[in-house]
């Protein structure tokens, strides 16, 4: 009870962070809109953005926790004090290495930037600025990882909401100072402190949640000798939950040479990720727990199944929501301030192709959940690598002729190659079967969904009016047709059996 207690804080507070990191996209977007600043601080926060995301939620964990729960006593707080200095000294050489490189890192993120023009200039200014977010990230993911020793998990699980508030208070005081007539290079200053300050409060979150004597730096090198492993220990974990969110930056280059295409493909990756996160969230914090305590049916994938069903009975509604509503959804969210029509309709062409990458990627997270609870790190890596390369060739030779949907399709292609490379290889295994009633439910589920969409597109030619009006009414209508979608898709999935009604019974007992 108290594992679940925490899995449901943990899930609650991650969910927390998406919707206010939403909140300050919006503002950036109203700030700046899809225009050189928001291209170039996009191209030039991404690094630091993937870092504070990855290491925010637990992706050192893996690597820390086996090393810490062995140490006892004073060893375990000269191990934890020694870690705690080899991760700093290697986020300072890393950001050392970024400061130096920029250019030619913003070249490799974004190739359609003429380098010797604003975009380009602005990302690696913006860049330069923040690079000090790599250490603090790296620290605050460590402390992060000690405090969850200590059985302590609320604070660190905050820290990334307190951070996005952070930079929300820091884009109102931009708001304040006149954004729209600042210089770009000025406010991309701003931008770039805004990163650093929310990485600030993520790593003094972190440090505050850590109990006082579990750390005791040491420079011993007896004690750094022995915190190495933990080091090196660290990059397959690291590198297994990069590797998915590397085929947005590859999306972002090949978005780069239309202008304003880097800003809106990651407007529209943020709407995707908000029902994605709660996905990661319950996956990560509740799926993975029962795996690891042996909860399982006989054939070893009971919880397997009912975390596909799970997560495909969230994802696709959405999904397919996002994409039949993908303009209105913009323009209601979005614009407003110097984001004006022609970056809702640049984003909302992103939008509707790249939502229906989100049932597949959150299938991968379920699947990628099961891999690491059976030990199976190599088979996610292997899996993420082979899937770069096929969304790469697809977003690239795609752009040309499909504009923003060229590289959403990229998004989409290496997510099914990412999926096909995890269920072939847990199937292979018998980590994951699906028996006959999942199935059933399964294609319940797509039905419905599928059902649903018909009735939500019916519904929006109907409304075309009131969308088009903007403000309240619009949003108003836009509101009217996700009730409806929800209404058709649950009524849909009960009467065709996508949703198990004893267990909904059960669950409304209880």
């Amino acid at each position: 009870m108290a594992l679940l207690r925490h899995a449901s804080t943990v899930a609650l507070l991650t969910l927390a962070s998406r919707v206010l990191g939403f909140v300050r996209d919006a503002g950036v977007a109203a700030l700046f809109g899809t225009g050189v600043v928001a291209d170039a601080s996009v191209a030039g926060l991404a690094l630091p953005q993937i870092a504070r995301r990855l290491l925010g939620e637990g992706a050192l964990n893996a690597a820390l926790l086996p090393a810490l729960a062995q140490a006892e006593g004073e060893a375990r707080r000269r191990l934890a004090g020694a870690a705690l200095v080899l991760f700093g000294l290697a986020g300072l050489a890393l950001a050392g290495l970024f400061l130096l490189f920029m250019p030619q890192l913003v070249a490799l993120l974004a190739p359609g930037f003429a380098m010797d023009g604003p975009r380009a200039a602005g990302a690696v200014l913006a860049g330069r600025l923040a690079v000090v977010c790599l250490p603090l990230a790296l620290l605050a993911g460590v402390l992060a990882a000690f405090a969850n020793a200590a059985g302590r998990f609320a604070r660190p699980a905050m820290a990334p909401a307190a951070a996005n508030v952070a930079v929300i208070a820091l884009l109102v005081m931009l708001w304040l100072a006149g954004a729209h007539t600042m210089s770009p290079s000025a406010a991309l200053a701003w931008l770039a402190a805004g990163a650093v300050a929310g990485a600030a409060t993520q790593f003094v979150l972190n440090m505050l949640a850590v109990p006082r004597g579990l750390v005791r730096l040491s420079l011993a090198p007896a004690d750094l000798k022995a915190a190495l492993p933990l080091l090196a220990g660290a990059a397959t974990p690291l590198l297994a939950a990069a590797l998915p969110q590397l085929r947005f930056l590859i999306a972002a280059a090949a978005a780069s040479g239309i202008a304003g295409g880097v800003a809106a493909l990651f407007y529209a990756t943020r709407l995707v990720e908000l029902p994605l996160g709660l996905v990661g969230a319950s996956a990560g914090a509740v799926l993975l727990p029962a795996l690891a305590a042996g909860e399982r049916g006989q054939d070893g994938s009971g919880l397997g199944a009912g975390g596909l069903t799970a997560a495909l009975a969230l994802s696709l509604p959405a999904a397919l929501g996002l994409a039949v509503l993908a303009h209105p959804i913009v323009v209601v969210l979005f614009e407003r301030g110097a984001f004006d029509a022609s970056a809702s309709r640049l984003t909302a062409g992103a939008l509707a192709l790249l939502a229906l990458t989100l049932p597949v990627q959150a299938l991968e997270k379920v699947l990628i959940t099961i891999a690491f609870a059976r030990g199976l790190s190599r088979l996610v890596t292997l899996a993420s690598l082979a899937a770069l390369p096929a969304g790469a060739l697809v977003g690239f030779l795609s752009v040309g002729a499909l504009g923003m949907a060229g590289p959403a399709l990229g998004v989409l292609v290496s997510s099914l190659v990412g999926l096909a490379g995890l269920g072939i290889g847990l199937a292979r295994r018998r980590l994951i079967v699906l028996p006959a009633p999942s199935r059933r439910r399964l294609g319940g589920l797509v039905v419905a969904a599928l059902g649903m969409a018909g009735a939500v597109a019916l519904g929006r030619e109907g409304a075309a009016g009131a969308l088009a009006q903007g403000g309240l009414a619009a949003a108003g209508t836009l509101a009217g047709l996700v009730a409806l979608g929800s209404a058709v898709y649950a009524t849909l999935a009960l009467v065709l059996g996508g949703i198990d009604r004893t267990a909904l019974r059960a669950g409304f007992r209880k």
